[in-house]
């Protein structure tokens, strides 16, 4: 199968025209949410080393860094952005790719945008794009890829990158298919490393690898042109390749990108369906710690290598663990606020008390829900089920949510009017001729 070239060509055929109206709203949707988590991720201590060591090694200033006053190259700030946009851990996910479709995306398309003046409606079709691309190699990848450790969101995030930026530089479909092969030598990212600051470099660093891959592209750097089928090759090295069968299945899917789910808790996705069902039985049986003897959570086994850190002691290991984040739910922590996973929340002895009263165990069985069976101390029994991981189809609905959420990461850092500016461009963002004056309305100010 000649599966790097059927992918390229179908990078170089995604255009305005040819992508799903549903598709489009909320490629919109997901640039104004990773906007807001970038900026909120802008002054976190990983932000802060990486753009020391822009300040360091000097550059040119060809693209914003969202959240702070400095500009920088354009691999540079796709470094910086991505890795801000996962520092909290709060940017959206897509069930095809096993992991974040956005932030390694995003700040390539930008950040290369911005550089070559190219207009809204180029970047919403190159997000797409980038998007699409890790998201088909999801689909024919499978779960292997991300069960044996990699971190999709560093691997196939790199080649969604390479996507966005092979369209944004007007690529063909050799030009493309040799970004893809830049791109997959240099992907990576383990699973290993999450909850520390290397698991939002892997965002970064797919960014910085598809900008890269396509400026070489497009300067004549060769690379094989089938990286991805080749003996030793991406998937033949990092997942139990897929059939023929499997490959045309992922290419029948017009689009990927309507099929976002973005996060209103700033933990890792893994817990938010256990999140739901702890705050819906606490509010709907009136359950206050207190009242809880012992607290069990069934998820798929796949969640125990994931999020499931037992006494974590870092606001980074707190987003990954289902026995606090539990805790944090059913004490009335507002865990959609960026500001409460704090070492000071991880090491709370009343929530880590809590913590110790909840226990996590695998489904035998598949099941996408997430269960929670609580047992009170008066000796009643509670259960609850949920999935978050279902995309929603009221996009105006969405549209507010997500602005909620928008108002409360960015207005605390950039004031309310430039909060509304950017929410207001984001709808508006086919129309825009060119990408700068929403650039210009991300720029923090200096610390």
């Amino acid at each position: 199968m000649d599966i790097t070239q059927q992918l390229a060509q179908r990078i170089v055929d995604t255009r305005p025209e040819r992508i799903p109206e549903s598709a489009r709203v909320v490629a919109r949707q997901a640039l104004m949410d990773f906007i807001g988590v970038a900026i909120a991720g802008a002054r976190e201590p990983l932000a802060d080393i990486l753009a020391a060591e822009i300040d360091a090694e000097g550059s040119h200033p060809q693209a914003q860094l969202l959240g702070r006053s400095g500009r920088a190259s354009v691999r540079q700030a796709a470094l910086f952005n991505g890795s801000a946009g996962h520092a909290h851990d709060y940017d959206d996910v897509q069930a095809a790719m096993t992991g974040h479709p956005t932030v390694p995306v995003a700040p390539a398309a930008l950040a290369l945008a911005e550089h070559l003046d190219r207009s809204g409606a180029e970047v919403v079709a190159a997000f797409c794009a980038g998007v699409d691309a890790e998201c088909v190699l999801g689909r024919f990848a499978g779960t292997n890829h991300y069960t044996r450790g990699w971190h999709s969101t560093g691997t196939l995030g790199a080649f969604g990158a390479a996507a966005a930026a092979a369209q944004l530089r007007h690529l063909d479909v050799t030009q493309t298919a040799t970004a893809l092969g830049i791109a997959g030598t240099q992907a990576a990212g383990l699973k290993a490393q999450f909850g520390t600051m290397c698991k939002p470099l892997h965002a970064g660093h797919a960014a910085a690898t598809g900008v890269d891959a396509a400026n070489l592209a497009a300067r004549g750097f060769t690379s094989r042109l089938d990286i991805l089928e080749a003996d030793q090759g991406f998937l033949a090295t990092q997942s139990e390749c897929g059939s023929a069968a499997q490959w045309e299945k992922a290419l029948s899917v017009p689009a990927y990108t309507q099929d976002i789910c973005f996060k209103y808790h700033a933990a890792c996705y893994l817990t938010h369906s256990s999140i739901e069902a702890v705050k819906s039985l606490s509010e709907r049986h009136g359950l206050a710690p207190k009242d809880v003897a012992d607290m069990e959570i069934c998820v798929d086994p796949g969640h125990l290598k994931v999020c499931n850190i037992a006494e974590p002691q870092t606001g980074l290991e707190a987003k990954f663990s289902l026995r606090l984040t539990a805790a944090m739910a059913m004490a009335g922590v507002n865990t959609a606020s960026i500001d409460v996973f704090t070492d000071e929340a991880a090491q709370n002895e009343e929530l880590a008390a809590l913590r110790d009263r909840v226990s996590v165990a695998a489904h035998t069985d598949r099941n996408p829900n997430s269960i929670v069976n609580i047992r009170t101390a008066d000796g009643r029994s509670y259960s609850e089920a949920c999935n978050v991981a279902i995309p929603m189809t009221d996009l105006d609905a969405q549209w507010r949510k997500l602005e909620t959420k928008f108002r409360a990461l960015v207005a605390p850092r950039l004031g309310d009017a430039a909060a509304s500016a950017i929410i207001e461009a984001c709808h508006g963002l086919e129309q825009a001729d060119s990408i700068k004056p929403l650039m210009a309305l991300v720029k923090g100010h200096a610390a």
